[in-house]
């Protein structure tokens, strides 16, 4: 049988059986029917297949009876899980059906009976519903959950059919608190690193489901971090010394590096093996941080990032100013600001001075020089009224994009890392 819909003329027959059925009673009928008795439903729908999710009330599925005589709709078995109304009516008319969800893992039927002036109908309509598969699935694992630093108790749901179990990996700071029916509570203690932190939570069938599995990453962000940016997910380019120029331009970022929010308003920014750069020649190029989209109402912040500057290969070092300016809410507040226009617009940067370069080819400081681990490679400076709109722009160089031309060498290239935002407190 076809288990979704019959069309009317490849039941004709069907029709024709059941009117010369109704036909053989119609002695039995009221006087007030002058025409020749007649029964269907439109289309000829005979049968219908659910999910085993089952068809919501709210979203039920209605047939129209098209017929000229009293008639009722019972079930050849009594099933709570089938649901029709109306079931009874004279004339044309509408029932509608919904099914309840099928917990178990096999399929079920049920078949609908018509009767036409109190006489049974030769054809029934058939319900198929099919079986539940067994599962156990953590809900939205593979996005993850973010769990606050202060320390909470968090709500992991799990949809499930199965009986299951829940563990962690190994951590001296989340810890399974209870699991409910559907529900994973997990403890968080408060995060006073300046790190992020992540635990993977799993979930398992026992007995003969023990190869249903799902598991997710939580992620415990730190206390008053609204930034801890190490570009570890930059790996654009090569590993090569940076007077061999071995970033790629922000444009042919993938996706996932572009997503994580770091952009410019020029043309002048590139990704390397875990850092960022910006500008080229008579170019001073920008990076723009992402909004500060955790934070609630208005917070004084503490900025901490690292910056070096660009060397040639024979030893040549680019100008090194550096121009910070606030994009949004709040304002520079422990450093002396100036005008500047960026993408022709006004903003009050401070300007910070670069200092230090790493080798070239040579190697001024020695084979085992760490340019980023110098303390001059280290800035900070706070910010004052930010809020979730706000972003840092670093601009490099005493003027932005081609205003930069025939300014000091027209070369200000500049490098970043380990970019820091948290809260003043």
């Amino acid at each position: 049988m076809n288990n979704i819909f019959q069309k009317r003329n490849s039941n004709l027959l069907t029709l024709v059986m059941s009117t010369l059925f109704i036909m053989s009673m119609t002695s039995c009928s009221s006087d007030k029917y002058n025409e020749d008795p007649y029964f269907y439903i439109e289309d000829q729908m005979t049968a219908v297949t659910a999910d085993a999710s089952g068809i919501l009330q709210t979203n039920m599925k209605a047939y129209t009876i098209r017929s000229n005589r009293p008639w009722t709709i019972t079930q050849e078995k009594a099933a709570d899980w089938l649901h029709v109304f109306a079931d009874e009516g004279e004339d044309d008319g509408i029932f509608d059906i919904w099914i309840d969800k099928n917990p178990n893992f096999t399929s079920r039927t049920g078949n609908l009976i018509f009767k036409v002036d109190g006489q049974e109908q030769p054809v029934m309509f058939r319900v198929d519903q099919k079986a539940d598969v067994p599962g156990v699935t953590i809900v939205n694992a593979a996005a993850g959950y973010t769990v606050l630093g202060r320390g909470t108790i968090l709500k992991v749901p799990v949809t499930n059919n199965v009986k299951w179990e829940a563990s962690l990996s190994a951590s001296d700071w989340a810890a399974i608190d209870s699991v409910g029916k559907d529900t994973v509570y997990i403890k968080t203690q408060i995060n006073d690193t300046n790190d992020p932190r992540c635990v993977t939570l799993k979930v398992v069938g026992t007995g003969s489901y023990s190869s249903l599995s799902s598991q997710t990453i939580i992620t415990q962000s730190t206390v008053g971090i609204i930034i801890n940016e190490h570009f570890d997910w930059m790996q654009e380019g090569v590993v090569d010394s940076l007077y061999n120029y071995p970033e790629v331009n922000s444009t042919n970022w993938s996706t996932v590096e572009k997503n994580y929010g770091w952009t410019t308003l020029g043309a002048s920014m590139y990704g390397g093996r875990g850092y960022l750069k910006v500008g080229k020649t008579n170019y001073g190029g920008d990076l723009v941080s992402p909004v500060f989209s955790s934070i609630e109402g208005t917070k004084d912040l503490i900025v901490t990032f690292k910056s070096i500057g660009y060397i040639s290969v024979g030893g040549t070092k680019d100008d090194g100013v550096l121009n910070i300016a606030i994009a949004g809410d709040g304002f520079i507040s422990d450093h002396s600001t100036k005008n500047m226009k960026i993408n022709n617009k006004d903003y009050n940067v401070a300007t910070f001075n670069i200092s230090v370069y790493p080798n070239s080819k040579n190697q001024e400081n020695g084979a085992a020089y760490d340019a980023w681990g110098q303390p001059g490679a280290k800035f900070s400076f706070k910010i004052k009224g930010a809020t979730a709109k706000t972003q840092i722009i670093f601009v490099g160089g005493s003027a932005w994009g081609d205003a930069l031309k025939n300014i000091g060498q027209s070369k200000n290239r500049c490098y970043f890392d380990d970019i820091l935002v948290k809260l003043d407190e």
